[in-house]
């Protein structure tokens, strides 16, 4: 970053991508507060850890990046900067041992989820981070007079307004029954769904499927998608 800080943040999302992302703004010196709709956060990493958080793979790394298959060389320019052992590297730096299992899969000590968030949280929060849970956002993000953005949430105390100078949106994704996913209030962009269909998206299976078009609407925006054989294409109106 090379504005000139205090800096503020707000990160929508209090899951492993949106405490990473405060993660990182803090080291580089922005005050940062994380909302979350959930009364607290990192629900969905704990319930994957439930039979025991695997965290990575051992295997060489050729053999790791491959099982990526047709997005291989996309992956692995993010495993470049962020591979298995920098992960394990930063479970370490929590103050949670890590082991390979016989499997070759990577838990940390325990196997439990919970030891590990909670070393995270408290990291994060003598590092200056203040989160706000039972916020959620109504999908309120405008740019405010003077610079900076305006985001609107809901809470049990009634509507609240947060005014950050940038956002960042970790919205996740459904995914978890036991979570109740997905809600009615679900808030849904045009911008996620778009990010969440290019994730999903596996050329080899739809190169069998006919041609199809959908469309959604997201509030004022419109999102049409096309798939034709293995390609993909989407606009946004």
């Amino acid at each position: 970053m090379s504005a000139p800080f205090p800096f503020r943040v707000a990160v929508v999302g209090g899951g492993p991508a949106g405490l990473m992302a405060a993660d990182v703004l803090l080291a580089a010196g922005a005050q940062v507060e994380l909302f979350d709709a959930m009364p607290s956060v990192g629900r969905k990493f704990l319930l994957a850890g439930k039979g025991g958080l695997n965290i990575t793979h051992a295997e060489p790394e050729a053999a790791f990046g491959g099982r990526y298959r047709e997005r291989a060389p996309e992956v692995g320019a993010w495993l470049d900067g962020f591979g298995p052992e920098a992960l394990r590297a930063w479970v370490h730096a929590q103050g949670i041992p890590t082991f390979v299992g016989s499997s070759g899969k990577v838990f940390p000590e325990g196997m439990k989820a919970a030891p590990l968030l909670r070393a995270w949280l408290h990291r994060l929060r003598a590092a200056g981070l203040v989160l706000h849970a039972r916020h959620r956002w109504t999908g309120q993000l405008e740019a405010a007079q003077g610079g900076g953005w305006t985001l609107g949430f809901d809470t049990p105390q009634g509507p609240r307004a947060s005014t950050p100078d940038a956002v960042v949106l970790a919205l996740g994704a459904w995914g978890f029954k036991a979570m109740g996913d997905p809600r009615e209030e679900q808030i849904i962009t045009a911008d996620s769904m778009t990010m969440a269909l290019r994730t999903a998206f596996r050329p080899q299976v739809a190169a069998s499927l006919p041609t199809t078009a959908y469309g959604a609407r997201f509030g004022p925006a419109e999102l049409f998608i096309r798939v034709d054989g293995p390609a993909r294409s989407e606009e946004r109106r």
